[in-house]
Formats: structure tokens, sequence, C-alpha cells
């Protein structure tokens, strides 16, 4: 029959009206043993009418744009933001825009540009440093050299790289919550793409974990911090996928959150005569894009972990599910009539970028160039949930500017990392509005 460029249901819901070459057509509609509107075996049947149609010609209106000027320009307004995460506290979050790393506080006017050791180079994938507030590590990237990562201190503004990473593209580094002066690190490593190829470097994809030893905390000047003991650990991790992970228990147990599934790999338990690490899932989505998941401690008498809420993307929005009311093999889902019990929509417009502070009292997203933050509250609107009553705090993203693009290839190392419509880093801020409250 064609296209159909619009359409509805009739009163009743037993049939649907579409427009469709040249006609309306109605067609019948079943229902299965789910309740659902299926289409039926009789076939679609035009209804007949006559219509007196009358158009205004007139001139087409058209809006000239300087492409070219606005590509070269000295800046450029930056509207995409993501790769989310926050400290330990929830009062600060991480991102990356554009190919630069930024923190901003909660509701505070001054986001703080992360130092690097490479000003014209894109950054990627940040995250706090447990225990070390003032530490951020991230990932950067060069056409020829591929990733690397660097160790960002923000007291002091120095950065520090890491060495001793085989050529390759990886992403999502994490340190370990241990204390002292060792640690471990944690990252996963693409077999390629689209635009950074996939021909050379490819073997080998996964979740690959090693030693450093962080520089000390009254460091003056740039050190080389060398990652010991690099090997590869088999798992279960969808490498070309969204991969959030964080170490639990010191460096025992790994969290490991994707588009539809959040799981834990316990290191602790040593891996089997094939080298494999337990696996332990502790939520999955039906169709959902992300998943993340609070944690509370494994049932009475059971070691590890459970979900204490399940916050997912469906369909662009934001759901939040209580882990008690979500069966074990359960998959949480948005589809109304099918949907989890007690399920909650926690956004207006849509969402990304979703994660839970480390207490799990605290669940952030992006929408646009601002930040929703939804956290604990004493006040119980809703029962069934430890967030109870849901306040909501909004706050504006840096609102920056960016160099104009120099090369073609500065535009394919950014989206490596960040598949946003904007592709380089940026260079002045101006100040944000103060923190608005729903």
């Amino acid at each position: 029959m064609g296209t159909y460029p619009s359409f509805s249901f009739n009163p009743s819901d037993d049939a649907i009206i579409i427009w469709a070459t040249g006609q309306i057509y109605t067609v019948p509609l079943a229902t299965n043993v789910r309740g659902e509107r299926v289409r039926s075996s009789t076939a679609p049947f035009p209804i007949p009418f006559i219509a007196h149609i009358e158009k205004r010609l007139a001139e087409t209106l058209r809006v000239e744009s300087d492409v070219l000027k606005m590509e070269t320009q000295d800046t450029q307004r930056v509207h995409a933001f993501k790769e989310l995460r926050v400290d330990e506290s929830g009062r600060r979050a991480v991102f990356q825009a554009a190919g630069t790393t930024y923190v901003q506080g909660v509701g505070k006017k001054d986001p703080i540009r992360v130092p690097v050791l490479h000003n014209t180079s894109p950054y990627y994938s940040p995250s706090f440093v447990s225990g070390a507030d003032n530490l951020i590590l991230h990932a950067r990237w060069s056409d020829s050299e591929f990733s690397s990562f660097e160790l960002a201190d923000l007291h002091s503004g120095i950065a520090h790289e890491l060495q001793g990473l085989p050529l390759g593209r990886y992403f999502s580094p994490i340190l370990c919550e241990c204390r002292g002066s060792q640690r471990q690190i944690a990252f996963v490593k693409s077999g390629g793409d689209l635009l950074t190829g996939d021909i050379v470097a490819t073997a080998n994809v996964g979740l690959y974990i090693g030693d450093i030893t962080p520089p000390p905390k009254d460091a003056k000047t740039s050190y080389s911090i060398s990652i010991r003991n690099l090997h590869f650990v088999p798992s279960e991790i969808d490498s070309g996928g969204r991969v959030d992970m964080r170490f639990l228990d010191g460096n025992k147990k790994l969290l490991v959150q994707q588009s539809s599934r959040a799981f834990v790999i316990d290191l602790g338990a040593g891996a089997d005569e094939n080298g494999s690490y337990p696996h332990s899932t502790l939520a999955s989505g039906q169709i959902s894009k992300e998943i993340v998941v609070s944690l509370k401690p494994g049932r009475k008498g059971k070691e590890g972990y459970t979900a204490g809420h399940i916050a997912f993307v469906d369909f662009f929005d934001i759901y939040l599910a209580s882990g008690k009311h979500v069966a074990e093999d359960e998959a949480v889902w948005s589809k109304p009539g099918n949907a989890t019990t007690a399920l909650t929509r926690l956004s207006l417009d849509g969402g990304h970028d979703l994660t839970f502070s480390p207490d799990g009292k605290k669940v952030f997203w992006f929408l646009g160039k601002f930040i929703t933050r939804v956290q604990e509250s004493a006040d119980s609107a809703y029962a069934s949930y430890n967030f109870q009553g849901h306040s909501y705090t909004h706050w504006r993203s840096p609102n920056c500017t960016t160099a104009a693009p120099k090369s073609p290839a500065t535009d394919r190392r950014s989206a490596f990392r960040a598949s946003s419509a904007s592709s380089t880093s940026k260079r002045s801020l101006s100040s944000i509005p103060p923190t608005l409250r729903d």
C-alpha cells in the first residue's frame, strides 16, 4: 500500500484509519493473548469520500546560511555533552564535550577544565579516582598513536602520562578503590570502527587490568607512570557497546554497566580452568539503551551484591524501578501493559548518559546542555522506593565555545570518543545561571 503519512485509531480501538495511496483506509485489528493490538485477518478496505481541495501558491521561503563562515570562525558554541560520571559525594560531575574534559560542581558557576599534556588533542572517557577527589583519569586520542591515558591533578594543574599501553583503541579507564600507594587500572579495548579503522590493532578486544603507582600528592612536575602486569581478562563485556565500569570491594569485584545489562565480575574469586571469572547479572533491559544500578548487599546468607534500584533509558526517557519489584531473570521494560511493576518515569523530555552516584542515593543524566539530578528525599511520596519523594535539581552545563576545526583529522579523532555534533575541544567558558529547582 506504500507509505503511511498519517494514521490514527478509531474511537473503539479495533481499527486504524490510514491515509495511503490517495485514499483513506480502514485497517482492522485483533487482540493477541497478551492483550496487544495486532493485524487482523480481515483485509484493509477503503473509506469512500469526496473532497474539495484548494491550494494557494507562494514564493518558497529560503534562509541563507553561510556554512563556510560558521566553520572557519575562531570559536563555536558546543551543544553536545556526554560520558557523565559523578564523584563519591555526588556533588561534582565530570564529562566530555567535543574532546575536552570538564569538572562541574552541582549548581556551581565555574566549571573546571581538566589539565592535559596536549592541548590540541581530544580527550574522552573521564572518571574520578576513588579516595583522591583531586585526580581525574581520562584517555587521549591520536590518529597515529591511537589511545593514551593521562592522570590529571585538579589541585596542582599537572597531568601525568601513563606509559606501557600497546597500540590500540582503549576507553573507559578506571582505578580501583584501594587505599595506599598502589592501584589497579582497568579499561576496555575496542576492535575499531568506521572512523578509526578496523585493520590495525584489532586483536584481543575486551577487558584489560594492570597495576600502577600514582604520583605523590605533592608532585610539582609531571610524572611518567608505568602500567605493570598488564593482562587480558576474559569477560562477557561487549567492547562494541556502551561500557560504564567501577571497582567494588577495593579491587575484588568489577561492576560493568552496558546498554541492556548490568553485571559484576568477581575477580577475587579467581579464574576457572578456562581463565574465566564468575559473572553475576544484577539487571537487564528488554530493549534499553542504557541501564545502571545502585547496589545493596546480597540477600541474607549470600555474598555479593543485588540491585537496590535500576535506572534505564527506554525510548529516550529515563525510568526507575526498585530492585525488589524485579524478579531475578526479569528484564525491565517500559512498554504500557507489560511494564515493570511500580515503574516510575523520571525524565520529562528524555535524557542520556545515565549514572548513579557511588552511594546509590542520587541518579544523574544529561539532556542537551542540562544535567538533572534526582536524589533521595525525606518526604515519602513513593513508599515503594528508597528514592522517596524524588527531589529534582537541574543545572546548566558549561556555556562554552570551542576552537574551530583545523583539519579533517581533528574531526575523526574526536568522533571516536564523542559521537556528538560537536567535535573539537573547548577553549573558553562563560558563566552559567544559578541552580534551577523543580
